[in-house]
């Protein structure tokens, strides 16, 4: 059955029974960086023609399947045999269909010159990487959390890796960006240190938490610790960073992790900060600071002296 309305503005197609894809309303990509409500609300759509214009600043990325995305990113200090590098993930941009936070006034000259500074900071290369459907990477930002989120910046990993001879990651990310974090390491076995900070590491404990059936996404997101069966790099190292005291992100959790982390013999610390906000989730700077101490491969007992000093 088809019901169709027309008027000279606008057209609304409803299928019983099928969904009409989301990308159909995607807005266009652009060369230029997009940091509109629009673009995060809605999406981005992109050509592997359009993402390779610009080789300097995006990744055509691939996941499993069909699905294929150009995905943006700022980095500093790079070169072509670069070895190891830090990589960070930012946090959700969405909540319903609020956009939130300081994004839209976000440039892309800010977020080069953050790169500059956070790898001047931590004596280290760095990579910041717009999330799909965020900073201008192509994608759909309502479908974070999910598998194919993952897969998508896997695949983004493995263009950077051939593009700049990265052999080994050290991989942080905060809230949101934290689970994208969890659910790399049950995806490669190249990250020698994970830092998930505030993360959603288990998606459904949280919603639970909230009462609901589903995620806020309203998809049925990847629970990484279910799926942590994949080979790693043998000297993987995972530290958990968060507020026991977050309402955002509750502690369970984020703390999930311990016991497929001691199954598996992988190394692994918790260090509690002081998240920032009215609901104690923000530790990005502190996530980047721990990223950095496990790129100069210091010890946990060196990150834990430090840990009174962790704060958003």
């Amino acid at each position: 059955m088809r019901i169709q309305i027309k008027n000279k503005c606008f057209v609304i197609a409803i299928f019983i029974g099928t969904l009409i894809p989301v990308h159909a309303f995607r807005v266009d990509f652009s060369i230029d960086d997009d940091f509109s409500e629009k673009s995060v609300q809605l999406g981005i759509k992109a050509t592997k023609e359009q993402c390779g214009a610009i080789p300097e600043k995006a990744i055509w990325s691939v996941a499993d399947g069909s699905t294929a995305e150009c995905i943006k990113f700022w980095s500093s200090g790079l070169s072509p045999n670069t070895g190891r590098a830090i990589v960070f993930f930012h946090g959700d941009k969405l909540a319903g269909e609020k956009v939130l936070g300081d994004y839209k006034s976000l440039t892309s000259t800010q977020l080069s010159e953050d790169a500059i500074k956070w790898s001047k900071r931590l004596n280290a290369p760095l990579i910041y990487i717009g999330r799909p459907g965020t900073h201008g990477s192509s994608g759909d930002h309502r479908r974070r959390r999910l598998l194919e989120e993952g897969q998508l910046i896997s695949s983004t990993l493995d263009g950077l890796s051939k593009k700049y001879g990265i052999t080994e990651f050290v991989i942080a990310g905060q809230s949101g960006g934290g689970h994208l974090t969890s659910s790399l390491i049950t995806l490669r076995s190249d990250i020698v240190c994970a830092v998930p900070t505030s993360g959603v590491n288990s998606p459904r404990i949280r919603f639970q938490s909230m009462g609901r059936a589903k995620d806020t996404t309203n998809f049925d997101s990847y629970e990484p610790t279910e799926n942590f069966n994949n080979p790693i790099h043998k000297d993987l190292r995972v530290v958990i960073l968060g507020d026991p005291k977050d309402s955002n992100s509750v502690w369970n959790s984020q703390i999930i992790w311990i016991d497929q982390l001691t199954k598996r013999k992988v190394p692994h610390l918790v260090l509690e900060g002081a998240g920032s906000g009215s609901r104690r989730h923000g530790l990005q700077n502190s996530s980047r600071v721990i990223a950095g101490m496990c790129f100069h491969e210091k010890t946990f007992d060196e990150m834990k002296n430090i840990q009174s000093k962790l704060k958003g």
